[in-house]
């Protein structure tokens, strides 16, 4: 028999700030970890001199990002770059970390 699996929420469901920080700690267990491991890609040997430009993407917005969409946004980034610029021609950082716990079901928390 197929058994039919409930999908995930939108993001925008949980994208306003509303309540104050809730950051993984050793005291908030069972939470499970970042789905983003990799913070650093491309060519992490060479110097900033070795690149012709730099870009930065920021958000001037106040909200909640989950760790799902920056791994998304980290492939999607690093995928584009390796098609247009090849792999030794980049660094890619990302530069924010996911300390905010965003539990989709409260009540397991």
């Amino acid at each position: 028999s197929h058994l039919a699996k409930m999908g995930r929420r939108p993001a925008r469901c949980y994208r306003q700030v509303k309540n104050k920080p809730y950051p993984k700690s050793r005291f908030v267990r069972s939470v499970p970890d970042s789905k983003i491991r990799i913070f650093d890609s491309g060519m992490k040997r060479y110097s900033v001199d070795a690149f012709p430009c730099c870009v930065h993407l920021a958000s001037w917005e106040k909200e909640n990002i989950s760790s799902e969409s920056l791994e998304a946004a980290r492939i999607a980034c690093n995928k584009y770059m390796v098609k247009t610029a090849g792999k030794e021609a980049f660094h890619l950082r990302v530069r924010v970390h996911c300390w905010h716990v965003l539990r989709i079901n409260k009540m397991l928390s």
